[in-house]
């Protein structure tokens, strides 16, 4: 029997990002998949302004970036018609005001690269048959590229292995849902198309839906669409002419050239009751399946991933209790909810064809196009920079705009001390939880409480000062190891309240606590993070911090 920490089952996006969540807080876990490698015939193509923000923590953002196609707008029409242009630029708090549409057979080589280059190999042809667990282990059956039957202990499990999870059917938990009546075709074509390649397509009409989403390359797109039915209502076999009849629906003068191959399937809307069986969990499409509109599926996984895996990297190293993961299931589970049933009525109002009420479609979605507000808000909801954690366990406090669990806002600020400009994210710590303080007043924020809580917590914790005010900033910057970050454009306007508040932020840029800067609470709720203070305090370790 072989022995491991972590054993992750499946190599798709969500599998191999835990996997490179892990080993950046020194967890080194075994990925097992049952192909022989990449899929190509795979249905993900867009990434999300919250997913890039994830790739940039991982470190491979940029080269999804060089290979990927920008896109700006999401083009909603109906009935011929453009109708609702969600415009991904208004997004002011992140780095990335943009969709980036690539396959997703190239996100995951890219990270299956950044994964071998840490000396993480991804075992193929290795599928999981078996899996049984007691309170101290999980065993896992799998067979092995020889054909040989084998049994792997793991402490933990995640089961990353897709809608038809063996690891879910095995630990006997339910996929809540139903399947759609309409089969999907996709297809990645050479298209001449005359609407701007920063612009994806989303259009329905009476015969169904059809998408278009530019791809990297000349001409390149990826066409999705709800299956053609011939006369006697059976599905016509997808070929360049039927994908060409599907196009039809955009009511744009469009022409496919060429096609690569053809992939058909089911979709389904569907959730896991709950994401953990004792050690095992669930993520990504194991977890949770919905409708490609909107493209937030592939994202949506790597969220989990991201989510669950500087929890369990904790609890494996010792910095956590195992209290811990219990809020992996409340955090995504709620979200993933709420993106299952924002996509399902997505779709269901895009198919409704010959129904009475696309008319009042037609007029909401209409109306949205000429309200600033309503734009601007489905930006950030199609981005998932939106997604917050309120009202889960741990999570306590609010400030002026910003609630314990939303995602702390990323701003370009122009720091007036070191004279150049900088991403909020950049200057949280990498692997620990930061204690960022923001005022606009001439006094330190960080009085002798804080100042003994973050030498206390060193290791665990690290602090900052964003400050508009220049005598707080060169005092704080001479100070000692807690830096000041001077803001004298007021770009990060959404952080400042009346007098100093206080953001406990945790390593998925997710706030812990939002108030006043309360040591006690503060440390009461880091406390729910991390198991104890560290060793005590060097002079060594807070110049690190």
């Amino acid at each position: 029997m072989q022995r491991t920490q972590v054993l992750i089952v499946g190599a798709g996006p969500t599998g191999l990002a835990l996997a490179a969540q892990l080993n950046r807080f020194g967890v080194t876990a075994r990925v097992i998949d049952k192909h022989a490698g990449v899929l190509e015939a795979t249905k993900s193509a867009a990434l999300h302004a919250r997913t890039l923000e994830h790739l940039r923590t991982l470190g491979v953002a940029d080269r999804v970036l060089a290979e990927g196609q920008r896109v700006d707008i999401l083009q909603l029409r109906t009935g011929h018609r453009d109708r609702v242009a969600v415009d991904f630029r208004t997004l002011r708090d992140t780095a990335y005001p943009h969709m980036t549409d690539i396959p997703q057979a190239r996100t995951e080589h890219i990270l299956i690269d950044h994964l071998a280059d840490a000396g993480i190999v991804v075992e193929r042809n290795t599928a999981c048959t078996r899996v049984e667990q007691n309170a101290d282990a999980v065993t896992v059956t799998v067979t092995t590229p020889e054909g040989r039957t084998d049994t792997i202990e793991a402490d933990w499990l995640i089961g990353c292995d897709g809608a038809h999870s063996t690891v879910r059917e095995q630990l006997g938990i339910a996929f809540a849902g139903e399947a759609y009546a309409d089969d999907w075709v996709l297809c990645d074509a050479v298209v001449d198309w005359p609407l701007p390649r920063n612009e994806m397509t989303f259009s329905a009409d009476a015969d169904g839906i059809c998408g278009v989403f530019p791809l990297p390359g000349e001409r390149r797109y990826r066409l999705a669409y709800t299956q053609n039915r011939a006369a006697d209502g059976t599905l016509v076999e997808p070929s360049l002419a039927d994908a060409q009849q599907a196009l039809r629906r955009t009511a744009v003068t469009g022409t496919v050239r060429s096609v690569d191959e053809f992939w058909t399937f089911r979709l389904a809307h569907k959730q896991a009751v709950r994401y953990r069986s004792g050690r095992v969990f669930l993520a990504g499409d194991a977890a949770h399946v919905h409708t490609p509109f909107g493209g937030q599926g592939l994202n949506l996984g790597v969220g989990d991933a991201m989510n669950l895996g500087w929890k369990l990297a904790s609890v494996v190293t010792g910095l956590s209790p195992r209290s811990l993961l219990d809020t992996y299931q409340p955090e995504r589970h709620r979200i993933a909810r709420a993106v299952v049933t924002f996509t399902h009525r997505g779709a269901t109002a895009m198919l409704l064809r010959d129904d009475p009420r696309r008319h009042l479609r037609d007029a909401v979605m209409t109306l949205l196009q000429h309200t600033p507000p309503a734009q601007r808000g489905l930006a950030r909801r199609f981005s998932q920079l939106g997604q917050s954690y309120r009202r889960t366990p741990h999570i306590p406090g609010r400030g002026s705009s910003l609630a314990a669990g939303d995602r702390l806002p990323d701003p370009l600020l122009f720091d007036g001390l070191t004279n150049r400009s900088v991403r909020l994210h950049d200057l949280l710590a990498p692997d620990a939880c930061t204690l960022l303080l923001t005022t606009t007043a001439d006094t330190d924020p960080l009085d002798a409480s804080l100042a003994a809580l973050c030498r206390r917590w060193h290791g665990a914790l690290a602090g900052t000062v964003l400050t508009t005010r220049w005598g707080a900033a060169v005092r704080r910057g001479a100070a000692d190891a807690v830096p000041a970050i001077l803001d004298r454009g007021r770009q990060a306007a959404r952080l400042y309240g009346p007098g100093t508040m206080a953001y406990l932020v945790r390593p998925d840029q997710h706030l812990a606590y939002v108030g006043r800067p309360d040591a006690a609470r503060i440390e009461e709720c880091l406390g729910s993070i991390h198991t104890a203070p560290a060793l005590p305090f060097s002079g060594a370790t807070a110049e690190k911090a």
